[in-house]
């Protein structure tokens, strides 16, 4: 009996070493607007000058933030935002991760997702569809379904979204090399 005991607390141990080593493992590499921009050009040919949206010292849904940019191309949506405050960008962030898990409740979400968080970071990566109408992080498209296809990233004060919302073969291969470039993990 003391053997069936030490060895079920060894295996307790090993497991809990385990698991908070791949936490600790778990990263959002913090991203900046001149590393986001190389890499938007670069891999979907989008410049600075091209960008929806491009603000520096402004404010976001009522959030002061230090820099956004914005825009969308052919399905595709980037999103770049760098908040002055940390809490601001993780209460973005939260915004489409209490929004999926809605979708994944409803059984709405039809597809595959990824989600870390901690205290200031986190990723959601998605591929995958809702039918035409469903709300989503704010969104609701009437003109179809949507499939979704990138992620939603927040470390620290930044918070991106990198997706293609067609989710066509060669959107799906630009948005890979984008967030490969950026160190971001993929769907």
């Amino acid at each position: 009996m003391k053997k069936l005991s030490s060895l079920i607390a060894a295996v307790l141990v090993g497991s809990a070493i385990l698991s908070v080593a791949g936490c600790s493992a778990f990263k959002v590499k913090l991203i900046d607007e001149k590393a986001y921009f190389e890499a938007l050009e670069k891999n979907a040919g989008i410049s600075k000058k091209d960008t929806l949206v491009h603000e520096k010292n402004s404010t976001y849904d009522g959030h002061d933030v230090e820099y956004v940019t914005f825009t969308d191309q052919d399905g595709s949506s980037f999103c770049y935002i760098r908040y002055e405050d940390a809490d601001d960008a993780m209460d973005e962030f939260m915004i489409t991760y209490d929004s999926l898990e809605d979708l994944l409740d409803d059984g709405t979400f039809e597809g595959s997702n990824k989600r870390m968080i901690n205290n200031d970071q986190g990723y959601i990566l998605l591929d995958g569809s809702v039918e035409e109408g469903t709300a989503f992080a704010g969104m609701t498209f009437f003109t179809g379904d949507t499939h979704y296809y990138g992620g939603y990233y927040v470390n620290n004060n930044v918070y991106i979204e990198i997706l293609t919302l067609d989710g066509s073969k060669s959107d799906k291969e630009m948005i890979d090399a984008m967030l490969k470039e950026l160190d971001l993990p993929t769907p």
